[in-house]
């Protein structure tokens, strides 16, 4: 009978890389997988998986993902910066968090810009005039969107 031994030695610096490090296999996971999140909350948006809420497309096109490392593990950030993006993510007005109509505070008359209902003349010509409004009910894209990050 032949015996044969053999040793084993971890590379810790080389296996801390391979986990925590920005180039790693678990970062480049992490990285696809907020790549995925961010490709379904653009369609999202669009109007594929909530109500369609695209008008000049600036929310969308804002939309990135990020690889950064929290208490040493990387973690994939997917979000926008645009100021409004909560207000459609989670609705306002009725829908919204307070769940009351939107009122003016110091006007008499909400005023919206609108082409295809606005006054046809007048100092108010392309404008909707309103004393309030339900709001509009939100749209979660990035929550919705979370699911891709399975695939």
């Amino acid at each position: 009978m032949v015996q044969v031994r053999f040793t084993h030695r971890l590379n810790m610096t080389a296996l801390n890389q391979l986990l925590t490090g920005p180039q790693g296999g678990v970062a480049q996971d992490m990285l696809r997988r907020g790549l995925l999140v961010e490709t379904q909350a653009k369609r999202n948006i669009s109007g594929v998986g909530g109500p369609k809420r695209v008008d000049t497309g600036r929310l969308r096109a804002s939309i990135n993902t990020q690889l950064v490392v929290r208490q040493g593990r990387p973690i994939a950030v997917v979000g926008t910066n645009v100021f409004y993006a909560r207000w459609v993510h989670d609705g306002t007005g009725l829908y919204g968090p307070r769940g009351s109509r939107i009122r003016p505070r110091s006007a008499r008359a909400l005023v919206f810009p609108s082409k295809k209902f606005g006054k046809k003349k007048g100092k108010f010509k392309g404008k909707v005039v309103v004393e309030s409004t339900r709001g509009m009910p939100g749209n979660p894209f990035l929550r919705n969107a979370l699911s891709a990050a399975r695939g």
